[in-house]
């Protein structure tokens, strides 16, 4: 789980490229039900990832859930943040109101005021729905996104990125766009 948390913030680090059907927020809770209980459950986790005794990423979450098919769900809200592999400090911090994983297709989901500020790049996007695939390392969404970096603000619909290629990143159909002084 740990390793898949990790992912989940590494990925959502990068912003950058992807071609991957997304799914509704009903689709993604149905998917992850996988049965009407949960085989699992913990209550205000913290779960602090790390590597060689340096400290990768902080999990936080008010309840866990784990289904018998490998699914898991963050009802409560999802709160990670990643830290500097150099000097430990904090490198990006994502919230949301809720998080879906989907083991068969390795997706994770956030959905719900997600806000992922990128400290190193100097970034913050504000969406509702984020996807992230384990396996490709593409982040996408259809839903509505506010990009804000040092000098501008980008309003659109669609986001696509890459975990691999943290530089690029493309806002599909841009609705707007403002100077920051």
């Amino acid at each position: 789980m740990i390793k898949k948390i990790l992912i989940l913030a590494l990925a959502s680090v990068a912003v950058f490229s992807c071609n991957t059907k997304t799914r509704t927020k009903k689709e993604a809770r149905q998917i992850a039900m996988g049965t009407d209980v949960p085989d699992f459950t913990a209550y205000n986790i913290e779960t602090l990832h790390s590597e060689d005794a340096v400290p990768k990423n902080r999990m936080k979450a008010k309840v866990q859930m784990r289904y018998k098919n490998g699914n898991e769900r963050y009802p409560e809200g999802i709160d990670i943040i990643t830290f500097s592999k150099e000097d430990g400090t904090e490198e990006s911090h994502l919230i949301a109101d809720s998080a879906i994983y989907t083991a068969d297709s390795t997706l994770y989901t956030v959905y719900g005021n997600v806000v992922l500020d990128d400290y190193k790049k100097g970034q913050k996007l504000e969406t509702d729905t984020l996807h992230f695939n384990k396996e490709t390392g593409d982040i996408f969404t259809e839903d509505k996104v506010k990009m804000t970096t040092e000098s501008e603000i980008i309003f659109g619909r669609g986001l696509k990125a890459n975990q691999n290629n943290p530089e690029e990143y493309e806002i599909m159909d841009i609705d707007g766009y403002a100077d920051v002084d």
